[in-house]
Formats: C-alpha cells, sequence, structure tokens
C-alpha cells in the first residue's frame, strides 16, 4: 500500500475486546503497527500515548496494531497484555492475527506509522522509528491537522542544514562529549553532555546519547530509573519527561590502550624506568575546554 492508495474500511476488535473502526471516520487515523520484540516500538507506542492526549481536543484517532507473530497463543497474548498494561499504553491495541492487516498494507519493519484521512486514503507513510521520527511525525501531524504550513524547499535551505542550532556552546561540549565517549571515557562523556544540556535544554542530542550511554544493553525500568536519576541530580529534572522521545545515540568505543603498561610489556615487565608504576588503568589525557564558570554537580 502505498501513498494515494485507498484502505478498506472495516471495524475491528481490540485486546480488550472494543470495537474500533477504520478509518475512524471524521478527521485523521493513525495507525502504529508495532512488537513487542522490537526496541523502537515502545518509544513510538509511548510518543503516540503522548501526542493522543496533547491533540485530544483535534480530529485525530491514534490505533495501535500490533505484529508479534504470525500465529499467536494464549502465551503471545497474555505477553502482549503485559507489555501495554506494564508501559501504561491506553491506546486501543489490536492484534494482527495471521498479519492479514501486516501484509494486505504491505508494511516490511515494525514500528510503522499510517495516516489516514477521513476517505481512508493512505496520506502519510514512516517505516521504522529514526532518531527524527518524534519531530518528523509532530510536524506531519500539525501539518496535517492545519496546526501549521508545510515548509517550502527554499523555506528548508534557509534554515540550514540543522533542524535546530545549538545554543550557548551546547554543540561544542556535545561534540567533546562523543570524542571522549569513542575513546571509552564514559564518566566524562557524561559531564560533557550535561554541560550540554545546561547550556541549551532544548538541544536533544546531549540527552540521546545519555540514553544510549544508560541503556545500550536494553532497555528496562531499572536503566530508565537510573537515567532519570542522574538527570535529577544534575538538575535536569525538566528533561525527565523527554526520555524515550527519540532513538538513543550510541558510539562504538574505540579500544583503549594504556600506554604506561604497553611500555612496561616493551620493557619486558617490571617496573618502568623513571616511574614507581607497575602498569594499571590510565584515566586518560586532561580535556583542554573553555571555562565558562560553570561546574558539573
Amino acid at each position: 500500500m502505498s501513498e494515494g492508495d485507498t484502505f478498506a474500511p472495516r471495524t475491528l476488535r481490540t485486546i480488550s475486546d472494543e470495537k474500533v473502526d477504520i478509518p475512524a471516520g471524521e478527521g485523521l487515523t493513525v495507525i502504529l503497527f508495532w512488537a513487542t520484540w522490537s526496541p523502537r516500538s515502545k518509544s513510538a507506542l509511548q510518543m503516540w500515548e503522548r501526542y493522543s492526549t496533547e491533540y485530544a481536543e483535534h480530529p485525530v484517532t491514534v490505533i495501535s496494531v500490533n505484529a508479534d507473530n504470525q500465529r499467536m497463543d494464549a502465551s503471545d497474548l497474555k505477553r502482549i497484555d503485559d507489555f501495554v498494561r506494564e508501559n501504561d499504553i491506553a491506546l486501543p491495541v489490536i492484534i494482527d492475527f495471521n498479519l492479514e492487516l501486516f501484509n494486505e498494507i504491505g508494511i516490511v519493519v515494525n514500528p510503522t506509522t499510517l495516516f489516514l484521512d477521513d476517505k481512508g486514503v493512505l496520506v502519510y507513510k514512516l517505516a521504522s522509528f529514526p532518531s527524527s521520527a518524534a519531530l518528523d511525525l509532530k510536524e506531519e501531524l500539525e501539518i496535517r491537522l492545519g496546526l501549521r504550513e508545510r515548509e517550502t524547499d527554499q523555506e528548508r535551505a534557509a534554515r540550514g542544514k540543522l533542524d535546530y542550532q545549538p545554543k550557548n556552546n551546547a554543540l561544542l561540549y556535545y561534540n567533546m562529549a562523543i570524542n571522549l565517549w569513542k575513546k571509552g571515557f564514559t564518566e566524562k562523556a557524561k559531564d560533557r553532555l550535561v554541560m550540554a544540556l545546561q547550556r541549551d535544554p532544548d538541544y536533544g542530542h546531549p540527552l540521546r546519547a545519555l540514553e544510549g550511554i544508560y541503556l545500550a544493553n536494553g532497555t528496562t525500568p531499572e536503566s530508565e530509573q537510573e537515567l532519570r536519576e542522574f538527570l535529577t541530580e544534575r538538575d535536569l529534572a525538566d528533561l525527565v519527561d523527554r526520555i524515550g522521545q527519540g532513538e538513543p545515540f550510541i558510539v562504538r568505543t574505540e579500544k583503549r590502550t594504556d600506554p604506561m603498561e604497553k611500555l612496561r610489556q616493551l620493557v619486558g615487565g617490571g617496573t618502568i624506568p623513571g616511574t614507581d608504576r607497575e602498569g594499571g588503568d590510565d584515566d586518560g589525557p586532561p580535556v583542554n575546554m573553555p571555562d565558562e564558570g560553570k561546574t558539573v554537580k
């Protein structure tokens, strides 16, 4: 199914056995295909949960369609139900038995978001949930609801390559953080990311990077709580509600070799001449940075 095609109207039932019409009728119908095993699906669900509340006074209906497996048994349904409850998902949840809708529409990846107009015409489709998804989907939603005008190519070009221009040297500290993170100095990287957010709380990249550090091994209630506590301790509690609004940014850490250890190996072990060291962890070189009179707690 491509943009411009029409979705055949139908009535389906949710996991709680409520009837749902697709398209919903008046206004815009948003359909989110997702799966419990898809890491990005949780972020997409939580985002549409927020947007369904934020735009509740506008003619938009958000429906989610679970596409976990082609064959579903009682244990699958329980897993989906538990997932919905644990993540406080209030959106209507339809189970796509046999992946009928998934295949009919031609979905290739979870999550995928569709916009249908009041006649069931597919007017927008976004596969996956890239880091820009929250902003892109919000912009498209507001355009379809008549809340903003679509930018022309000339207007986009005038804004430059960055959709957002960081303020107060936030970009400088963000770049420092990424370089430190790549070299394996994670704690120092976190400090620089905090500095970037302190200078410009609206700059999203540092928060996405912190999510990458804390949620690199998978998003769990414990890892999310640890990140919330970290932000709160750094006087950035206002950013807690923005966790999960984009895809976490993760860098590949370079393998770090202790130069003293390398020298020790070259001289055949023992104490390194001219030092009282036998090797060990190096805390890394100091990073030169502008002193703006602000410190990280």
